[in-house]
This record gives C-alpha cells, sequence and structure tokens, in this order.
C-alpha cells in the first residue's frame, strides 16, 4: 500500500494506493491547488478514483475536489452530512451532480471494505455540529498488521470521543489533525493511540503559524518520527502490512 501525503501547501491532499489498485483521494487541497494535485494524480498515472474522501467542508481541504471530479473518473464519493454556503462546496455538489454521483455519508461505525485485508473504521462525527472541523470525517485504515489514523480538522473534544469510544492502541501511522495547530493532538490523545510515526500537512511559513510548538512538543515528547510537507514537500509512505517505510530520506522531527 502507499500513502501519497501531497504538498499543497497550507491544506490536505492524500492518495491511498491499495495493493490491488484501488484509489482513495482524501481531499483535495484549496482552489489554488487543485492543478498540483491533478498533476501528481496524473504523474501517478491515477485514471480512476474509487473513493474520494472529503473530509470537511473547509476550502483548503475541498477547494480543489470539484476540478477533480470533472476531469477523472470518480466511482464514489463520501463526505460528512453537512451542507455550507461556501464556493467551494457549492462548486463541488455541482460537479457531483454533473457527473450524477451520488454523494454519501459518513457516520461513526460506518466500515468500508475497501479490499482483502484492508477495512476502513470511521470514529468520527457520530453528530453534526455547526463547527466545519468538529464535523471532520476520521478515520482508521487497517492493513493486515497495520493502521493508519487519518483525523482531518479533528479537534481536542473529537479526539477525546474518538478514544473513549475505541480501542486505538495499535495506531502506527497518524495524519495530524488541523495542520498541527494546538486545537488538537493532546498527550492523551498520542498516549492512548501510541503512532510510530506521524505526518503533518501544513503550508511553508503559513499566516497560522502551523504546526504549533505544542504541538510538537507533545509529538517530540512522545518519541514520534514526524514529517512536514512543509519541510519535505511531496511524501510517499509504504507498508506490506507489516513494515511502514519509505524509500526516500525525507527530513523529520524526532
Amino acid at each position: 500500500m502507499k500513502i501519497h501525503i501531497i504538498d499543497v501547501g497550507q491544506g490536505d491532499s492524500i492518495l491511498i494506493q491499495t495493493p490491488n489498485t484501488k484509489n482513495i483521494l482524501v481531499d483535495g487541497g484549496t482552489d489554488d491547488s487543485e492543478h498540483i494535485v491533478k498533476s501528481y494524480l496524473k504523474k501517478q498515472k491515477v485514471k480512476y478514483i474509487d473513493y474520494v474522501i472529503a473530509t470537511h467542508p473547509d476550502s483548503d481541504h475541498i477547494g480543489g475536489l470539484d476540478s477533480i471530479i470533472k476531469k477523472f473518473q470518480v466511482k464514489s464519493i463520501y463526505m460528512p452530512e453537512q451542507s455550507t454556503d461556501s464556493l467551494a462546496y457549492k462548486n463541488l455538489v455541482t460537479a457531483c451532480s454533473d457527473k450524477n454521483i451520488a454523494i454519501n455519508y459518513l457516520y461513526k461505525g460506518d466500515i468500508l471494505n475497501i479490499e482483502e485485508y484492508i477495512d476502513l473504521l470511521v470514529l468520527s462525527p457520530s453528530f453534526i455540529q455547526h463547527e466545519n472541523n468538529l464535523n471532520s470525517i476520521v478515520f482508521k485504515l487497517d492493513f493486515k498488521n497495520k493502521s493508519f489514523l487519518f483525523t482531518g480538522d479533528a479537534e481536542l473534544s473529537t479526539e477525546n470521543d474518538v478514544i473513549n469510544s475505541f480501542q486505538l492502541e495499535d495506531v502506527d501511522f497518524l495524519k495530524v489533525a488541523h495542520h498541527g495547530s494546538s486545537s488538537s493532538t493532546s498527550m492523551n490523545f498520542l498516549s492512548e493511540t501510541t503512532p510510530d510515526v506521524a505526518v503533518i500537512s501544513c503550508g511553508y511559513k503559513n499566516q497560522y503559524g502551523h504546526p504549533h510548538r505544542s504541538t510538537l512538543d507533545n509529538l517530540s515528547n512522545s518519541d514520534i518520527i514526524t514529517y512536514r510537507t512543509d519541510l519535505s514537500g511531496d511524501m510517499v509512505f509504504y507498508s506490506d502490512g507489516e513494515t511502514i517505510y519509505t524509500k526516500k530520506n525525507y527530513e523529520y522531527i524526532k
């Protein structure tokens, strides 16, 4: 399995490719970065996308997805059951409608059986709230003996709910929530999930100061090897279900 962390600046976009060549696209960056995602997918010779997961309707996560849906054959799309008045959300819904793609909603406890040995368990949201980040789709992807946790822009309340609701002691890989903001990634969350590797997607010298020092300290104090797109750009992680490795020496913090 390959986990591509696509450098879209201050945003999120992740391509997961399974051993049986299924493609899962988690978020699509901003409207300004749509060309980055499109060219990256083409470079990986992606012709179709089996699953698009829009973790929540913030423009830095879904801004580029309408363009992806227009340019690629998309089999299914999943979102939280939340609508907004933003242009990014409206463009995404219109793109799905134009290509007759039904939008599916994910809730806590839902399971997608991706293929043999790969299951996707939805950990959140359990209900829809007013704040976009609190509706982030958080999911765990299990591949044989390795677990990968993807968190969108989940905040502390969501993280607490997730660790109180599920047995997550076996997490190996963490996509750090909310670009490394101090609103997420508490020591309690890290001690419960015990990841070995973490990845932060954030823009170089972004206006929010992400990742925040407290988050980096929490990761460091937990002895988690942490990679950042603002330092390393695009990154690819590989797993055979027993180990997780890279083929390049990306800069990391420990």
